[in-house]
Protein backbone atom coordinates (compact mmCIF):
# COMPACT_ATOMS: atom_id res chain seq x y z
CA UNK A 1 0.00 0.00 0.00
CA UNK A 2 1.83 3.51 -1.51
CA UNK A 3 2.50 5.69 1.58
CA UNK A 4 0.42 9.17 1.60
CA UNK A 5 2.87 11.97 0.06
CA UNK A 6 4.43 14.11 2.14
CA UNK A 7 1.73 17.08 1.07
CA UNK A 8 -1.04 14.61 2.40
CA UNK A 9 0.21 14.41 5.50
CA UNK A 10 0.47 18.14 5.80
CA UNK A 11 -2.70 19.03 4.95
CA UNK A 12 -4.12 17.02 7.84
CA UNK A 13 -1.39 18.65 10.31
CA UNK A 14 -1.83 22.57 9.31
CA UNK A 15 -4.31 24.14 11.38
CA UNK A 16 -7.32 25.39 9.44
CA UNK A 17 -7.89 28.02 12.20
CA UNK A 18 -6.21 31.11 13.04
CA UNK A 19 -3.45 30.09 15.80
CA UNK A 20 -3.35 32.56 18.82
CA UNK A 21 0.51 32.94 18.88
CA UNK A 22 1.66 35.20 22.23
CA UNK A 23 4.94 35.63 20.64
CA UNK A 24 6.17 39.51 19.16
CA UNK A 25 6.67 39.71 16.02
CA UNK A 26 10.56 38.84 15.11
CA UNK A 27 12.25 42.12 13.15
CA UNK A 28 13.47 41.32 9.51
CA UNK A 29 17.09 40.86 8.72
CA UNK A 30 17.32 39.72 5.63
CA UNK A 31 19.51 41.70 3.47
CA UNK A 32 17.01 43.70 1.44
CA UNK A 33 18.31 43.79 -2.06
CA UNK A 34 18.03 40.85 -3.74
CA UNK A 35 17.80 40.14 -7.77
CA UNK A 36 15.43 37.52 -8.09
CA UNK A 37 14.90 35.35 -11.54
CA UNK A 38 11.40 34.51 -11.80
CA UNK A 39 10.02 31.79 -14.89
CA UNK A 40 7.51 29.09 -14.73
CA UNK A 41 7.37 25.49 -13.12
CA UNK A 42 5.08 22.95 -13.92
CA UNK A 43 1.38 23.45 -14.53
CA UNK A 44 -0.36 26.42 -12.55
CA UNK A 45 3.02 27.12 -10.43
CA UNK A 46 5.51 29.84 -10.59
CA UNK A 47 9.11 29.77 -9.46
CA UNK A 48 11.20 32.75 -8.01
CA UNK A 49 15.15 31.94 -7.22
CA UNK A 50 17.67 33.74 -5.51
CA UNK A 51 20.44 33.93 -3.54
CA UNK A 52 19.22 35.38 0.19
CA UNK A 53 21.50 36.76 2.68
CA UNK A 54 20.49 35.84 6.35
CA UNK A 55 22.32 37.18 9.39
CA UNK A 56 22.04 34.11 12.56
CA UNK A 57 25.12 32.71 14.88
CA UNK A 58 24.91 32.85 18.56
CA UNK A 59 24.65 37.40 18.04
CA UNK A 60 22.50 36.87 15.16
CA UNK A 61 25.11 39.07 13.25
CA UNK A 62 27.18 36.83 11.32
CA UNK A 63 25.67 37.03 7.28
CA UNK A 64 25.32 33.76 5.18
CA UNK A 65 24.08 33.28 1.74
CA UNK A 66 21.36 30.76 1.25
CA UNK A 67 20.57 29.45 -2.32
CA UNK A 68 16.31 29.59 -1.93
CA UNK A 69 13.34 29.45 -4.36
CA UNK A 70 10.24 30.00 -3.83
CA UNK A 71 7.16 28.32 -5.45
CA UNK A 72 3.45 29.94 -5.41
CA UNK A 73 -0.07 29.06 -6.75
CA UNK A 74 -0.57 30.64 -10.03
CA UNK A 75 -3.69 32.33 -8.76
CA UNK A 76 -1.68 33.42 -4.92
CA UNK A 77 -1.43 37.13 -5.23
CA UNK A 78 -2.01 40.17 -2.18
CA UNK A 79 -5.71 40.08 -2.86
CA UNK A 80 -5.50 35.89 -2.68
CA UNK A 81 -3.25 34.87 0.12
CA UNK A 82 -2.02 31.52 0.76
CA UNK A 83 -0.74 29.43 3.60
CA UNK A 84 2.99 28.42 3.40
CA UNK A 85 5.56 25.57 3.71
CA UNK A 86 9.08 25.86 4.84
CA UNK A 87 10.44 22.58 3.00
CA UNK A 88 14.15 21.56 4.11
CA UNK A 89 16.21 18.64 2.82
CA UNK A 90 18.07 15.87 3.70
CA UNK A 91 21.72 15.38 4.70
CA UNK A 92 23.79 15.70 1.87
CA UNK A 93 21.22 17.30 -0.34
CA UNK A 94 20.29 21.02 -1.46
CA UNK A 95 16.97 22.44 -2.73
CA UNK A 96 16.81 20.62 -5.73
CA UNK A 97 16.59 17.40 -3.60
CA UNK A 98 12.84 18.35 -2.65
CA UNK A 99 11.90 20.28 -5.74
CA UNK A 100 9.00 17.51 -6.74
CA UNK A 101 7.28 18.33 -2.88
CA UNK A 102 7.30 21.53 -3.51
CA UNK A 103 5.73 21.27 -6.80
CA UNK A 104 3.23 19.39 -5.04
CA UNK A 105 2.84 21.50 -2.28
CA UNK A 106 2.34 24.46 -4.93
CA UNK A 107 -0.32 22.74 -7.13
CA UNK A 108 -2.45 22.45 -4.16
CA UNK A 109 -2.55 25.57 -3.01
CA UNK A 110 0.52 26.77 -0.61
CA UNK A 111 3.57 28.86 -1.21
CA UNK A 112 6.71 26.87 -0.78
CA UNK A 113 9.82 27.96 0.50
CA UNK A 114 12.86 25.65 -0.56
CA UNK A 115 16.13 26.38 0.55
CA UNK A 116 20.06 24.61 0.10
CA UNK A 117 20.90 24.32 3.97
CA UNK A 118 24.23 26.23 4.72
CA UNK A 119 27.85 24.67 3.78
CA UNK A 120 25.74 22.11 1.17
CA UNK A 121 25.39 23.16 -2.62
CA UNK A 122 25.99 26.83 -3.49
CA UNK A 123 24.65 28.29 0.13
CA UNK A 124 27.69 29.92 2.10
CA UNK A 125 28.37 28.98 5.46
CA UNK A 126 29.62 25.94 7.27
CA UNK A 127 27.90 22.76 8.54
CA UNK A 128 26.69 22.85 12.44
CA UNK A 129 24.33 19.87 12.40
CA UNK A 130 21.09 21.75 12.70
CA UNK A 131 22.62 24.16 15.42
CA UNK A 132 19.92 26.48 17.07
CA UNK A 133 22.17 29.52 16.68
CA UNK A 134 23.10 28.75 12.80
CA UNK A 135 20.57 26.67 10.94
CA UNK A 136 17.76 26.78 13.49
CA UNK A 137 18.42 30.78 13.06
CA UNK A 138 18.76 30.74 9.34
CA UNK A 139 14.97 28.92 9.03
CA UNK A 140 13.72 31.54 11.56
CA UNK A 141 15.12 34.20 8.87
CA UNK A 142 13.67 32.77 6.41
CA UNK A 143 9.65 32.78 8.51
CA UNK A 144 10.94 36.93 8.74
CA UNK A 145 10.81 36.57 4.69
CA UNK A 146 8.26 34.40 4.09
CA UNK A 147 6.12 36.72 6.16
CA UNK A 148 7.20 40.00 4.63
CA UNK A 149 5.82 38.27 0.94
CA UNK A 150 2.41 40.04 0.41
CA UNK A 151 1.26 36.41 -1.73
CA UNK A 152 1.42 34.63 1.95
CA UNK A 153 -1.54 34.85 4.63
CA UNK A 154 -0.12 35.74 8.19
CA UNK A 155 -1.63 35.31 11.87
CA UNK A 156 -0.11 38.40 12.77
CA UNK A 157 2.47 41.17 11.46
CA UNK A 158 5.80 39.27 11.36
CA UNK A 159 4.13 36.37 12.03
CA UNK A 160 3.11 33.88 8.55
CA UNK A 161 0.37 31.13 8.40
CA UNK A 162 3.13 27.91 8.10
CA UNK A 163 4.07 24.93 8.42
CA UNK A 164 7.83 23.06 8.29
CA UNK A 165 8.48 19.68 6.55
CA UNK A 166 11.34 17.68 6.48
CA UNK A 167 12.95 14.65 6.25
CA UNK A 168 16.46 13.34 8.52
CA UNK A 169 18.47 16.22 8.79
CA UNK A 170 15.07 18.23 7.38
CA UNK A 171 13.52 16.62 10.65
CA UNK A 172 15.22 17.64 12.88
CA UNK A 173 15.45 21.07 11.81
CA UNK A 174 11.18 20.81 11.94
CA UNK A 175 11.57 20.10 15.57
CA UNK A 176 14.17 22.65 16.62
CA UNK A 177 13.11 25.21 14.68
CA UNK A 178 9.38 24.97 16.43
CA UNK A 179 10.46 24.33 19.99
CA UNK A 180 12.25 28.03 19.08
CA UNK A 181 10.27 29.91 16.96
CA UNK A 182 6.54 30.10 18.35
CA UNK A 183 5.56 31.50 15.07
CA UNK A 184 5.39 27.62 13.69
CA UNK A 185 1.99 26.63 13.20
CA UNK A 186 2.80 22.73 11.92
CA UNK A 187 5.41 20.48 11.25
CA UNK A 188 5.49 17.27 9.68
CA UNK A 189 9.49 15.51 10.82
CA UNK A 190 9.91 12.58 9.19
CA UNK A 191 12.42 9.75 9.58
CA UNK A 192 14.47 11.69 11.97
CA UNK A 193 16.16 11.60 15.35
CA UNK A 194 15.56 13.60 18.55
CA UNK A 195 19.25 13.73 19.69
CA UNK A 196 22.08 13.10 16.82
CA UNK A 197 25.03 11.99 19.49
CA UNK A 198 22.83 9.52 20.71
CA UNK A 199 21.69 8.29 17.67
CA UNK A 200 25.08 6.99 16.24
CA UNK A 201 26.85 6.78 19.91
CA UNK A 202 27.30 4.26 22.26
CA UNK A 203 25.84 4.76 25.56
CA UNK A 204 24.43 3.20 28.32
CA UNK A 205 21.74 0.53 28.16
CA UNK A 206 18.65 -0.11 30.22
CA UNK A 207 19.96 0.24 34.24
CA UNK A 208 22.86 -1.54 34.00
CA UNK A 209 26.18 0.50 33.35
CA UNK A 210 26.43 -1.19 29.67
CA UNK A 211 27.96 0.33 26.74
CA UNK A 212 25.83 0.13 23.50
CA UNK A 213 27.10 0.06 20.06
CA UNK A 214 28.31 2.70 17.41
CA UNK A 215 26.38 2.73 14.96
CA UNK A 216 29.30 2.51 12.61
CA UNK A 217 27.48 2.13 9.16
CA UNK A 218 24.66 4.72 9.85
CA UNK A 219 27.22 7.37 10.82
CA UNK A 220 29.65 6.49 7.69
CA UNK A 221 26.20 6.72 5.37
CA UNK A 222 25.03 10.45 6.93
CA UNK A 223 28.49 11.53 6.95
CA UNK A 224 30.14 10.62 3.97
CA UNK A 225 27.04 12.16 2.11
CA UNK A 226 24.17 9.14 2.44
CA UNK A 227 21.68 11.23 2.70
CA UNK A 228 19.97 9.70 -0.67
CA UNK A 229 19.67 6.61 1.79
CA UNK A 230 16.12 6.10 2.49
CA UNK A 231 15.17 8.68 0.41
CA UNK A 232 11.59 9.13 0.24
CA UNK A 233 9.97 9.34 -3.08
CA UNK A 234 10.99 12.69 -3.87
CA UNK A 235 14.30 13.01 -1.91
CA UNK A 236 12.73 14.89 1.34
CA UNK A 237 16.05 12.82 3.50
CA UNK A 238 18.65 13.48 0.57
CA UNK A 239 19.07 13.44 -3.28
CA UNK A 240 16.79 13.22 -5.16
CA UNK A 241 14.88 10.09 -6.09
CA UNK A 242 16.50 9.67 -9.61
CA UNK A 243 20.35 9.71 -8.08
CA UNK A 244 21.58 6.25 -7.77
CA UNK A 245 22.77 5.61 -3.92
CA UNK A 246 25.19 8.10 -2.31
CA UNK A 247 25.67 10.16 -5.44
CA UNK A 248 25.89 13.90 -5.06
CA UNK A 249 22.90 15.72 -4.55
CA UNK A 250 22.86 18.60 -7.27
CA UNK A 251 22.55 22.38 -6.84
CA UNK A 252 20.31 23.04 -9.59
CA UNK A 253 20.82 26.57 -11.98
CA UNK A 254 23.07 29.09 -10.56
CA UNK A 255 20.60 31.50 -8.69
CA UNK A 256 21.39 35.29 -8.87
CA UNK A 257 23.59 36.76 -6.49
CA UNK A 258 22.40 38.59 -3.22
CA UNK A 259 22.51 42.11 -2.65
CA UNK A 260 24.90 43.69 0.26
CA UNK A 261 24.38 42.62 3.44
Amino acid sequence: MRSPSPAAWFRRALPTRRRAIAAAAVVVLLAAAVTWAVWPRGSGVRTESAMLTVRSGPSGDQPVDLDTTFYLPADASSGRKVPAVLLAHGFGGTKESVRSDAEEFAGRGYAVLTWTARGFGRSGGEIHLDSPDHEVRDASRLLDWLAARPEVRTDAAGDPKVGVVGGSYGGGLALLLAAQDRRVDAIVPMITWNDLSRAFLPESTGGAPTEGVFKKGWAGLFFGGGGNVGSGPAGLSGGTAAQPQGAPASAGPPSPGPGPS
